[in-house]
């Protein structure tokens, strides 16, 4: 029997140095292939993000400005006929409206979009007075585009100053110290309403939060959310971003500028 001798072994020693090495350094490419990897999903799943947000953004947007553009050439129409009086305009110009907000829902399947029988209204105190304009979350007539997002519209008269520049919209020919209410006939001062409006649109399927449901208050859900005021510190908006909601809001100013001892619509 043959012995091995120290020179023998010396080859087999480096051989299994040699074979340690490779492993190593198969075992840091592997870990080198997942960081990539998991770098790259990241990268990709941040790019799909920013590209759906970019398509929410610009379809609320869209939404929006096409309740205004509704809502404008609807009351533009019917307030062209003698025999219509229930318009937005005509409704928001009031008396006794100042201070007061109306919302309703953008509903396409509904033969008018403006309807004095379908709105909520809070008066100046805050007050819910009716409550049938909200949009639902659980009706399919709530939303706009194959249910995935809704539109609602608010209006707000802003309450009149009475001392503030009042002979500014006087007709030609009348004293600066005359304060008389506004007549019929053209004779007196003519008082020209504005009108805030609000568009909110929102996608509720790409929020968590719990839709709620027609007689929801609070602000735990987004019909909730639809039933707060337009104005001071706790809004619509304020209760959908803490519900982290995706939403979009457009504010439209519409005024009536006194032509002579009429006034006309107008905006900005």
């Amino acid at each position: 029997m043959n012995r091995l001798t120290m020179r023998d072994r010396t080859p087999f020693v480096g051989l299994q140095s040699q074979s340690g090495a490779v492993l190593i350094v198969v075992l840091l490419v592997l870990v080198m292939i997942i960081i990539f990897g998991i770098i790259a999903v990241r990268q990709s799943t941040t790019d799909l993000k920013v590209a759906t947000a970019d398509q929410v953004g610009k379809l609320l947007f869209q939404s929006n400005d096409a309740a205004f553009m509704k809502v404008e050439k609807e009351d533009r129409i019917l307030s062209s006929q003698a025999s219509s009086t229930d318009t937005l305009n005509e409704y928001m110009s009031q008396a006794g409206m100042e201070g007061s907000e109306v919302s309703f829902c953008v509903r396409p399947r509904g033969d008018k979009l403006f309807s004095v029988l379908e709105l909520s209204k809070r008066n100046k105190t805050g007050g819910l007075e009716s409550s049938n304009g909200y949009c639902d979350p659980n009706s399919s007539d709530s939303y706009v585009s194959e249910g995935r997002l809704m539109t609602q519209m608010t209006f707000v008269r802003p309450i009149d100053i009475d001392t503030q520049l009042a002979w500014a919209q006087e007709v030609e020919g009348t004293s600066s110290n005359d304060l008389e209410k506004p007549n019929a006939s053209g004779k007196g001062t003519v008082e020209c309403t504005e009108v805030v409006g609000y568009a909110t649109s929102i996608v509720p399927a790409l929020s968590k939060a719990p839709l709620g449901n027609a007689s929801s208050t609070g602000t735990s859900t987004l019909s909730g959310c639809l039933k707060q005021p337009r104005t001071g510190t706790n809004t619509v908006d304020t209760c959908l971003e803490a519900l982290d909601i995706p939403f979009q809001t457009q504010v439209q100013t519409y005024s009536n500028q006194s032509v002579g001892p009429n006034c006309i619509a107008s905006t900005s």
